[in-house]
């Protein structure tokens, strides 16, 4: 019975084996040229990645891919992964952090409920992961965003009001201003321009793909003032200062509520420490006194 267990356990390890080379061989190769470089973390995943993208990617749905190409845009990752690979790395983060809970759990207590319980957290857990990434990465994108946004108006509106159209002043902004994830959507509504497309539809694609209020507040007034033909330097110097004073706002909202955010670590961890150096110098003081 032994020698049968081992042959038909060494037969299930070769089809294994079989299968994944099969599978390999089937997904077709990635064809990156033209995207981002993958991370480091990424490149040791992706072929995995691309195996589960080659499964499931047919079957996605046109409603959840428009949703996850939605939120890769509005992250600035758009040009990294497809909203298919996207699918993919979490099929992906749900099997390794599957396998690393239940190589964790098998050490402290080897059942079949640890591997019941495995799943249960682990596969949420990498399943989600990609969205809470991407849900960084947009946050992060939209510090910048806000924080660059002023400068580029300025330097827009210098252009305008030097002789430029509106145009030429981005194109101006673009070269002179901060690199960031501001400039190179401008650079990707000039590459729109160039391509033939209507300004005002470049600017709609532009506040559609980055998803933030000012950016489709400043959008908005320079469609609205190119239609009705208001001038374009008091529209972007408006804007500028407005941009700016939501700035200073935000800068001013962070500051006052910093006090109450270091209220729990100096609560849990400093006043412990005080009060406990404190009790040390009452207790010798009252042995001396011969209290204690």
């Amino acid at each position: 019975m032994l020698i049968i267990l081992s042959l038909m356990i060494c037969a299930a390890i070769v089809m294994v084996m079989v299968a994944i080379r099969g599978i390999l061989q089937s997904a077709p190769k990635a064809e990156r040229e033209y995207q981002d470089p993958l991370p480091a973390m990424l490149r040791m995943i992706w072929p995995l990645v691309t195996i589960a993208t080659h499964i499931i990617g047919p079957r996605l749905s046109s409603e959840s891919m428009e949703k996850s190409h939605r939120a890769l845009q509005s992250a600035g990752q758009d040009y990294l992964v497809s909203p298919e690979e996207l699918a993919g790395l979490r099929v992906v983060g749900a099997c390794i952090a599957t396998a690393m809970f239940f190589a964790v759990l098998m050490m402290l207590d080897p059942s079949f409920g640890s591997l019941m319980l495995a799943f249960v957290l682990g596969a949420p857990i990498g399943w989600l992961y990609p969205s809470l990434w991407l849900s960084d990465r947009r946050k992060l994108r939209v510090k910048k965003v806000i924080r660059d946004l002023p400068i580029f108006l300025d330097f827009i509106t210098m252009s305008v009001e030097a002789g430029l159209n509106i145009t030429g002043a981005i194109e101006q902004a673009v070269q002179k201003g901060p690199q960031g994830p501001l400039g190179q959507e401008f650079s990707r509504m000039l590459r729109d321009l160039r391509a033939g497309l209507p300004r005002s539809e470049a600017l709609r694609r532009l506040a559609d793909r980055m998803d933030i209020a000012q950016i489709s507040s400043f959008t908005s007034a320079l469609i609205q003032a190119d239609r009705v033909g208001a001038s374009l330097g008091e529209t972007l110097r408006a804007q500028s200062m407005q941009r700016r004073e939501e700035r200073f706002l935000r800068a001013e909202k962070l500051a006052l509520e910093a006090p109450v955010k270091m209220m729990l670590p100096l609560v849990t961890c400093f006043f412990p420490l005080v009060f406990i150096v404190l009790a040390y110098f009452i207790y010798l003081k009252m042995v001396q006194d011969g209290i204690l």
